[in-house]
């Protein structure tokens, strides 16, 4: 009885035959880097965005009033500072 001959990788091309494109340089972003402001909650320590939004670069000369926000975690009315902010990415409805 003959057994049917095993092939191996080494000997097709089937490695060779799928090419891949290199990777890809990021596109430069056009227009402003804009940030969200958000807020830590006091109650549930979840952040919460303030529904504002400023440019990174101009963010550490700003001068922010005291201002207050309805919190969408816990529903509260919290109070927020320039030191209490965190820059984080714009929520964004155009995607």
């Amino acid at each position: 009885m003959i057994l049917p001959r095993r092939g191996s990788f080494t000997d097709s091309d089937m490695a060779t035959r799928f090419l891949f494109d290199p990777p890809r340089r990021p596109k430069a972003k056009v227009g402003p880097n804009l940030k969200s402001l958000l807020v830590r909650c006091p109650s549930t320590s979840k952040l919460t965005d303030t529904g504002q939004t400023m440019e990174e670069k101009r963010w550490r000369i700003a001068r922010v009033k005291t201002q207050s926000f309805t919190c969408a975690h816990c529903g509260g009315i919290h109070t927020w500072t320039k030191k209490d902010v965190i820059l984080g990415r714009p929520i964004s409805i155009n995607r």
